[in-house]
């Protein structure tokens, strides 16, 4: 093997590593909203970026190139003064907006085996620091989930449960409504359009260490149709955190999803393990 072919390989296995997986969660056809933020109550405007590249000549063909991130913006309630025998206190949030967007192609000697992006967007609005409403839409397309396209809006009520500068736990519960394309399969009997109306439900419980020098999140997403209980979407994803300074940290994700009713040549269950090199502005 020659120098070059070996610093090519070293500098592919670094982006891989690093950089690739991250984005492989976003693959899965549910989006986790509620993502681990490393500053979750940081007021202002906030940035998170992830950018992959991947490329391999020779005995190994590979091209893998993704970007994703988040434009966020939220305004806190005043914070209240703690007792001395108290714990600190956390300020609260009052509103906040983002935007959240990934998307990533990859291929194998010219064989595509990832194709995929998605839109969201959310508004919450807290009208009490523990009770308040999130309003959002999404786009999606998953060629490996057979998704051509989907378009969903909703609407519900957010509560903030438990609130403590080492452990934080809120939830949510809203209308949705969506709407799906798939490409069938050939000889199925798949519709090739619907629109479903849903009951979706999360549940976030946060752990972290002094300074949030390392912090756990794991996060449950149930989606049932109304019209249909027995077909319902399951996302559980844990996270973990490790911050090497305020603007890098390093991650693990572990992602499982399950979709009672997918379309013909889809699998129920997929199972996802990434790290992940995060920059935060």
């Amino acid at each position: 093997m020659s120098r070059r072919t070996s610093l090519i390989t070293l500098i592919t296995a670094s982006f891989t590593a690093l950089g690739a997986l991250p984005l492989e969660r976003e693959a899965l056809a549910q989006v986790n909203a509620e993502s681990l933020r490393q500053n979750p109550l940081k007021p202002g405007l906030s940035i998170n970026t992830d950018i992959t590249f991947a490329l391999a000549k020779g005995n190994v063909e590979l091209f893998d190139i993704g970007a994703g991130g988040k434009i966020q913006y939220q305004t806190l309630y005043p914070l209240s003064e703690a007792a001395p025998t108290e714990a600190p206190t956390l300020p609260f949030i009052r509103q906040r907006v983002f935007i959240a967007g990934n998307g990533r192609y990859a291929d194998r000697a010219d064989i595509p085996v990832v194709s995929q992006s998605y839109l969201h967007m959310r508004w919450t609005g807290m009208w009490h620091p523990r009770i308040g409403t999130d309003t959002f839409i999404q786009y999606q397309y998953n060629r490996f989930f057979r998704l051509l396209r989907r378009s969903l809006a909703g609407a519900g009520a957010r509560v903030d449960m438990f609130h403590h500068p080492n452990f934080l736990w809120w939830g949510g519960s809203a209308y949705m409504l969506e709407y799906e394309m798939i490409a069938v399969a050939p000889g199925a009997s798949d519709t090739p359009e619907t629109l479903s109306h849903r009951w979706t439900n999360y549940l976030t419980e946060r752990v972290s260490t002094a300074g949030d020098r390392i912090v756990f999140q794991s996060t449950t997403y149930i989606q049932p149709r109304f019209d249909n209980f027995s077909d319902f979407r399951l996302l559980e994803e844990v996270e973990a955190l490790g911050k090497v300074t305020d603007m890098v940290s390093f991650g693990l994700n572990f992602s499982l999803l399950y979709d009672s009713a997918p379309p013909t040549g889809v699998k129920n269950t997929d199972v996802r393990l990434s790290s992940a090199v995060h920059l935060n502005f």
